[in-house]
């Protein structure tokens, strides 16, 4: 799925076998026909089914189109249904200085959904199922299906062009959108979105979501939110009162959540529905030894106490190298993604007793810290990632090529970035 597919000589287009390989795309898109399921419409690749070729197909059925209102159906661009087309090849290029931005999701990807904008309408080539050219303009859902289905066949997600801030857990869709999320709809230019009310803000704490299952106290372990969920994407507040009531309540929670051993990157608490600044971090030697000797190694991981820090401000140390490794969060179920991060970093903060502490950290406790401390700035680890990395938690597999891994020293990633730069490597809004 990351790598580029490859063309399908013309010549083969119109062989069984390719055909064969159309056909299948089709049934697996439309999916099984059973009472009361209507096909929504959508897209799907040869990729997708482990085929490594440029083959798409997609359709937006009447029967998706007519459940639309006018009002949805002028906003998404879908006022007219279209039949499955199958583009053998297919390339675009921008056909209009209007761009729109929708939800996208991916049969690779479920259970989570995002903003991406694009060109609202697009020139599409490439060949039809008998070999002929295909040469028109797609626009509104059309045009979003084909480049949506185009990233695909060149090892990207909608994950690698999305507003990250927007990226949800379908269960946590529910909640409003950071203001920094762009507006739904086609634009000449983007307007900004409304800032939240004191009313959002204030239910942020009461709203989020844990998923289907996460408040059944049966499951044990403490649940999270979801990435979706307002509350982890807003500023935590400072702790004042250290003897608060939230804060012991914060403080046995994280205690419990790290106890768990489910949390390899620590734990804050607004991920337990507290906006307030507090973490807690710490490494046991069995959690350690689940660990391959390559990973103890090279991520750097020792021993150390369950530890609470309170209002937390952490500092990279100067001239520090850069180590990008794997990153997961309860937050995000099911994924991971590599992270790059000061490989060294000072810590100041305040003890549950409100005394001030200072102290250095290096390796994977310096992750952790800032894994942590970017949760109470509203931050994710999706919104760091490096682009292309972002994979099922149980994949083994190779990174692809470009995607780096491990300790590298400052010079190496700046030189790096400048390449990026110059190559015209996508800067993702965050």
């Amino acid at each position: 799925m990351r790598r580029k597919a490859k063309l399908v000589k013309p010549e083969r287009i119109s062989k069984e076998k390719s055909q064969n390989v159309a056909e299948e795309l089709v049934s697996v898109m439309r999916g099984p026909k059973l009472p009361g399921r209507d096909f929504k419409g959508g897209f799907l690749t040869a990729p997708h089914l482990g085929t490594p070729s440029r083959l798409v197909v997609f359709e937006d059925p009447p029967v998706a189109v007519e459940k639309l209102s006018e009002e949805e159906r002028a906003l998404q661009g879908r006022e007219r249904a279209f039949g499955c087309k199958a583009v053998f090849n297919p390339r675009w290029r921008s056909a209009s200085n209007v761009t729109s931005v929708f939800w996208e999701k991916d049969p690779s990807i479920p259970g989570y959904r995002a903003l991406v904008e694009r060109p609202n309408a697009v020139r599409v080539q490439g060949y039809d199922p008998k070999g002929q050219a295909v040469d028109y303009v797609a626009k509104g859902w059309e045009a979003r299906l084909i480049q949506q289905a185009n990233d695909l066949l060149n090892g990207l997600t909608f994950v690698d062009r999305c507003e990250m801030r927007s990226l949800c857990h379908l269960d946590a869709r529910n909640d409003p959108l950071p203001s920094d999320c762009p507006v739904l709809g086609a634009f000449l230019s983007r307007p900004s979105r409304p800032p939240l009310s004191e009313e959002d803000t204030k239910a942020a704490e009461t709203g989020g979501s844990k998923g289907m299952l996460g408040f059944l106290p049966s499951f044990g372990s403490p649940s999270v939110l979801l990435i979706g969920s307002l509350l982890l994407r807003l500023p935590a507040r400072e702790v004042e009162d250290f003897s608060a009531g939230e804060v012991q309540e914060a403080a046995k929670e994280l205690r419990d959540a790290l106890a768990s051993g489910e949390h390899p990157l620590g734990v804050a608490a607004p991920q337990f529905g507290k906006g307030i600044r507090m973490v807690a971090i710490g490494e046991t030697e069995d959690n350690i030894e689940k660990l391959t000797t390559r990973a103890q190694i090279s991520e750097e991981h020792r021993v150390f106490k369950p530890t609470i820090l309170i209002n937390p401000v952490v500092t990279a140390k100067p001239g520090t190298s850069q180590a990008f490794f794997f990153e997961r969060c309860a937050s995000v179920p099911g994924y991971e993604a590599v992270v790059g991060r000061p490989l060294e970093v000072s810590v100041e903060a305040m003890n549950e007793e409100g005394r001030r502490v200072s102290f250095s950290a290096k390796g994977w406790q310096a992750r952790q810290l800032q894994h942590t401390v970017d949760i109470l700035e509203g931050v994710l680890y999706v919104d760091r990632m490096e682009t292309r990395s972002f994979r099922r938690d149980t994949v083994e597999e190779d990174l692809p090529e470009g995607v780096p891994y491990g300790v590298k020293s400052k010079a190496k990633v700046a030189d790096r970035t400048r390449v990026a730069a110059a190559s015209g490597g996508r800067k993702r809004r965050s």
